[in-house]
């Protein structure tokens, strides 16, 4: 998935495109420094249990598909943008509108978390900044908050 911001990179990702073509693919593009390592959009909150077998806790992370490998940013809307804010919220200490809406306080928010966990501070989810994350458990049994790891 290579993410496209300005119109200049739009303009030279359209014509090397069509240089590709017109040569019979010879030429491939590569991937951008920012560009999510994950194939998907994250489309919605997935519960992950502590354990198969007799599961006593869960995490809720973003998911795509049957995978958590999937990414999100500025713009998007949905449950996996709720389940990132519901986790910047819990274990990071932010207040945002857990609405499903990607917006400027939710990218802030996850900007300034990567910084914290040291990873691109790009204000893009993706993979790496899932896994440097800590995640919120929370019981089965009352959804309540145990803790962050």
């Amino acid at each position: 998935m290579i993410k496209i911001r300005s119109g200049r990179v739009k303009s030279a990702a359209a014509t090397g495109g069509l240089l590709a073509g017109l040569l019979g693919g010879a030429l491939a593009g590569a991937p951008s420094a920012t560009a999510a390592p994950a194939d998907f959009p994250c489309s919605y909150g997935g519960i992950v249990y502590n354990n198969v077998t007799t599961p006593t806790s869960y995490k809720y992370i973003p998911y795509a598909g049957n995978t958590p490998d999937c990414w999100l940013d500025r713009g998007m809307s949905n449950t996996a943008v709720r389940a990132l804010q519901k986790n910047l919220n819990s274990c990071y200490g932010y207040k945002l509108a857990t609405d499903g809406i990607f917006g400027a306080l939710t990218e802030s928010a996850l900007i300034s978390v990567q910084r914290k966990v040291g990873v691109a501070a790009d204000g893009d989810y993706g993979p790496k900044t899932r896994k440097a994350m800590v995640w919120a458990n929370y019981r089965i049994e009352t959804g309540a908050r145990i803790n962050c790891n």
